[in-house]
């Protein structure tokens, strides 16, 4: 089965949903832990401190190279322990799934922030 491409409205970032007149969603500062790519729902799940998986589903990107970006990039931060946050579109839960996230400070030796 061929994945469908939808396409992205104009005021979206990197990621496209139905609730276009909802706020991004933001998580608490956490470290991630560890990650896979999941092949049968072709998603980054992501592994962190707090106790959530968190979840990209990468075909709903507007770009498969952001979703390769983001890839590299939350490897990076689970080698250094970077303290991140989340994002979630459409108003969904930012501990369950994201489309982006920011770095905050780094954390400390044991992934803890102080």
């Amino acid at each position: 089965m061929a994945a469908r491409k939808l396409a992205a409205p104009a005021n979206a970032v990197a990621f496209t949903v139905k609730r276009t007149n909802v706020q991004d969603r933001r998580s608490s500062l956490t470290v991630p832990q560890a990650m896979h790519f999941d092949d049968v729902s072709r998603s980054i799940k992501v592994f962190c401190a707090d106790g959530y998986t968190r979840e990209c589903r990468v075909d709903r990107l507007s770009d498969i190279k952001l979703g390769r970006q983001m890839f590299v990039d939350l490897e990076k931060a689970i080698k250094n322990k970077t303290e991140i946050r989340f994002f979630a579109a459409g108003g969904f839960d930012p501990n369950k799934w994201f489309y982006k996230f920011e770095e905050g400070t780094k954390a400390g030796k044991d992934g803890l922030p102080f």
